[in-house]
Order: C-alpha cells, then sequence, then structure tokens
C-alpha cells in the first residue's frame, strides 16, 4: 500500500516481539480449527451455484434482451450518421456524443455520485436516485452500442440478489400499504441498477480511478460541510442524543445527510475507498506528487467521522480500516496501534462520555432498542414467515399493536437491517438478503487474496472493509431506511462485484504495463 522505510521497520520489531508470538500461536489455533470446519468449506470454495447461473437458460435470455437492444440502438447510430452525413447534424453529434465525455458513462457515474452526496438533505428527493439510476442505465446501453461491445450480463451480479429483488417483488402481496411498499420498492431497484452500472463501469485502471476520484471528491467535500457546521455551532437535539447520559457532548454534525447516524454511515462506505483513490493518484502539481496532500486530505472525513459522535460509525469505521491494512499493508498495523493508543489521553471529554454511555446502561437510545426489539419478536411470531410488506407505512400500521412501550409506537423502522428484512420480506427475504450480503463479502475476501498487487487488490481490499465495518452498523440500525445510504452500498457492491470479472493486466499503472 506504501512503501515506507519507518513501516517497514516498526513492522520488523514487532515480529520479534513476544506479544505478536502470542498472537502468532492463538491465531494458527484458530486458523486451523477453521480450515477444518463446514462453514469454511461453505463460504470459502467457489460457488458452483454461480457458475451454473451464468451458464443456465436465463442467463442466455438475458444476454439476448441486452444484445437486442443494443443491436437497435447501434442501428439507429448508423443510420443517424448516414442520413446526416456531412450535415451540421453530424458534426454536432460528434462533438457532443460520438466518443466524447457524454458517452463515458463512467465519468457520468462519478458525477452523479458527487452529486447525489453533495446535494444538502433539504433540497434532495429520491427521485433524483431513481432518474439517475435509469438515466446511466440507458447511457451505458447507448455506449456499449456505439462502441460495439456487450452489455454486462446481470448474472454478474449473483443469483443470490435476483433472488432477493424477486422477494422484495413479493413482499407487495403481503404489505399493509400498497403505495409506499411500491415507493420502497422503487428505491430498491434504483439500488440494483446503480450495483449493474458500477459494476460494469470498473473495468480497468482509469475507470475505476474516475469513479473514485469522484467519490473522494464526494467524501472530502462533506466533511469540509461538517467541519463548518461545527464552526458555526449545531444545536444539541435530543432526537440524536441521551442528554443525561451525554452531558457536554455538543451538537452532533451531519453534513448534507438527514442525521449524525446517516452520515456516518455514508463515511464508514465511502473513505475506504476514497483512501485507495488518494494512495494511487499518479499526477502532480509541476515537480511535487499530489498523492501525500490527498492522502492529508483523508483527516477530514475522520475528523468529521469523530463530530457525529456515532458509536456504532467509530466502531465500524475502526474495523474497515483494520481490514484495508490487514489485506493491503501489514507493516502499517503497528504504527496505527501505537497510535491509537497514544491518543487516548488526548482525546476530549466528549469523546470519552461518548464511549462510556456504550457500556453505562444509563444511555436511552439504547434502551429505547431493546424496548423496539421486545415488540418486533412479538410481531415475527405472528407474521415473521411472510412479512408485512416494504416501507415505514405499513410498519407503522402493524407494529402499533405489539409496541411494549408508548413510546415506540411512532417508530419507522425496527433499528435493525437484519430483522427489518424480516418483518418486512418475510423468510425469503432475510435468507436471501443474507446470501447475497454474504456472497459478495466472500468473493471479496478471496479476489483480494488471489488478486496481484495493484490497485484492484487494493479497492477490493476497501471493498470488504467497507462492507464488513458497515455490517456492524446493520445490528444496532436500519441503514437502508435512508435511500442515499441504501445507494452507497448497493455503489461499493458493485464496485467490488466489477473487479471481481476484471482481469489485472487491466488495472495496471501505465508504468508497470
Amino acid at each position: 500500500m506504501f512503501n515506507n522505510s519507518l513501516a517497514g521497520t516498526a513492522w520488523y520489531w514487532w515480529q520479534c516481539s513476544a506479544v505478536f508470538a502470542l498472537l502468532r500461536r492463538i491465531y494458527h489455533w484458530f486458523r486451523n480449527a477453521w480450515m477444518h470446519c463446514l462453514i469454511r468449506r461453505m463460504l470459502v470454495h467457489a460457488s458452483a451455484i454461480q457458475r451454473h447461473y451464468e451458464a443456465s437458460l436465463l442467463a442466455r435470455i438475458f444476454g439476448a434482451v441486452l444484445d437486442r437492444i443494443t443491436g437497435l440502438l447501434g442501428r439507429f447510430f448508423r443510420w443517424f450518421a448516414r442520413v446526416n452525413a456531412g450535415s451540421v447534424n453530424q458534426r454536432i453529434w460528434r462533438r457532443c456524443c460520438a466518443g466524447s465525455a457524454v458517452l463515458h458513462y463512467e465519468a457520468l457515474l462519478g458525477v452523479f455520485i458527487a452529486f447525489m452526496f453533495l446535494c444538502p438533505h433539504d433540497y434532495w428527493n429520491n427521485t433524483f436516485g431513481l432518474a439517475g439510476a435509469v438515466g446511466l442505465f440507458l447511457l451505458y446501453l447507448c455506449a456499449c452500442a456505439r462502441r460495439g461491445e456487450r452489455a454486462l450480463n446481470p448474472t454478474a451480479l449473483g443469483l443470490p440478489m435476483l433472488l432477493f429483488a424477486i422477494a422484495c417483488f413479493l413482499s407487495l402481496a403481503f404489505t399493509r400499504d400498497f403505495r409506499d411498499s411500491v415507493r420502497i420498492l422503487l428505491l430498491f431497484a434504483a439500488a440494483f441498477l446503480l450495483c449493474y452500472t458500477a459494476a460494469a463501469a470498473v473495468t480497468d485502471r482509469k475507470r475505476l480511478m474516475t469513479v473514485l476520484g469522484f467519490l473522494y471528491a464526494a467524501v472530502v467535500l462533506t466533511a469540509c460541510y461538517a467541519v463548518v457546521q461545527r464552526v458555526l455551532g449545531v444545536a444539541v437535539s435530543s432526537s440524536f442524543t441521551d442528554l443525561v447520559a451525554n452531558r457536554g457532548v455538543p451538537g452532533r454534525v451531519f453534513a448534507t445527510l438527514d442525521n449524525p447516524n446517516n452520515y456516518a454511515e455514508f463515511l464508514v462506505m465511502a473513505t475506504p475507498l476514497a483512501a485507495v483513490w488518494a494512495v494511487n493518484v499518479r499526477a502532480k502539481l509541476r515537480t511535487l506528487p499530489l498523492s501525500p496532500f490527498l492522502c492529508c486530505g483523508l483527516a477530514l472525513p475522520f475528523l468529521a467521522m469523530v463530530m457525529t459522535y456515532s458509536r456504532s460509525g467509530w466502531v465500524s469505521i475502526a474495523v474497515a480500516f483494520a481490514i484495508l491494512f490487514y489485506y493491503g499493508d501489514k507493516r502499517w498495523i503497528p504504527l496505527l496501534l501505537l497510535a491509537a493508543v497514544a491518543a487516548i489521553p488526548l482525546l476530549p471529554q466528549s469523546v470519552v462520555t461518548r464511549l462510556s454511555s456504550m457500556v453505562s446502561g444509563k444511555d436511552s437510545s439504547s434502551n429505547f432498542r431493546l424496548y423496539i426489539w421486545q415488540g418486533i419478536f412479538l410481531l415475527l411470531l405472528d407474521h415473521g414467515v411472510t412479512g408485512i410488506g416494504l416501507g415505514p407505512g405499513s410498519f407503522a400500521k402493524v407494529y402499533a399493536e405489539y409496541a411494549r412501550a408508548r413510546a415506540t409506537v411512532g417508530v419507522p423502522h425496527s433499528h435493525m437491517l437484519w430483522t427489518e428484512m424480516l418483518v418486512e420480506t418475510g423468510v425469503f427475504g432475510l435468507v436471501t438478503c443474507l446470501w447475497m450480503f454474504l456472497g459478495i463479502v466472500r468473493r471479496s475476501a478471496c479476489g483480494a487474496v488471489r488478486a496481484a498487487p495493484g490497485i484492484r487488490r487494493l479497492t477490493l481490499c476497501a471493498c470488504l472493509g467497507a462492507l464488513v465495518g458497515i455490517s456492524l452498523t446493520f445490528f444496532v440500525e436500519y441503514v437502508w431506511f435512508y435511500p442515499r445510504d441504501l445507494f452507497a452500498f448497493f455503489l461499493v457492491c458493485g464496485i467490488a462485484l466489477g473487479l471481481l470479472r476484471a482481469d489485472d493486466a487491466a488495472f495496471r499503472a501505465p508504468a508497470e504495463a
């Protein structure tokens, strides 16, 4: 990840220490147990189901439909060029469309990603996400037709994602609020399209760097927005913080998103990928390389994460970067551990107070979740098999009958992604959702281990870290309740799936090619 003698020296002394020897023995014991267990064979071995799925009749149907669409578009382009040969229209076409940035969908995908997360919450409309996803999908088909390429077969996203999409659709049969469930279903459809578009976009180093560059801009600029919020002052809200258990904790920043937890979830998923881009930038400002300055810019999102005072966010981003460094470059782990220990005495009292509230048992937000889950357990006894339909509208109508505390009657969701999937889509939805998530994590981990050193491997490590990190938040928050976090999750999944299908040779730097 980095070529630094200081990190190498620290790693050498760490390997020579008694603590490392003890940890190594413990690691080998667990590794031997893991290597011979059934779960490992199920998760690590290549999926025969995926191979059969990609060779199935359904895959051929998907491919034939996309080939037909791109073929018709290609005929239209050729007809338009022939009819308008030598005319002003042809010159406009060549300047504005053919071979220009308009058909470089990876650039427009990056622009859309930056816009989506930089747009302030008060100005954001979920219709933007749906329109952008559909527009990018159509633009991708146009680009394939113009270049004479075959469109990516949707089977590349995996059978579990198709089954999960079917589960979301079937949940309409059991909904208590059909209109609201259709609205949420459209948002999931947009997320699936964004996943597909991201997987199709990252086919080589240049395209990957384009997408990650815009994501870096979104991360850093929203962090600047958060810092400005802190400077100008953020009101302390009782809806975000227990004012008694968190006395002295200032108002929590949320940047351009709806609330501090939503913003922290976005940073967990996006910051590891932004870090990969910053490390791999080869541009220079005159004679100075830009990469060190861009890496320093990552201090802003970490500062913003601290100012969100999101406890689950802190734990999740620490795990995400631990995985990134473990797979990317282990030599930095001792230095990071020393830096973390040295930073403990420097922590502000507000951060210490917020951390201590995690184990004190006096925080009302933690107790509030326990009350919610008690009602959810009763609800699942009656509706756990079929679910009650997507969306907060259906949830509000049904959960009110099972709420164990009056304060929890109006909650919009169960504050846990896995229970929410079981509540909304039933057993079939939960099983396919878990299968989809664990499958992408498994494939990303295997790809990160087997890929050649370089940006492809490092990005897979970042995707793996982001997914594992955010999975910890899944246990205390329904992350997909906020559509922009839903889109961010499936974008990360799409980037990982796209990299898994690509070749290492396409991601070599110009000097390495």
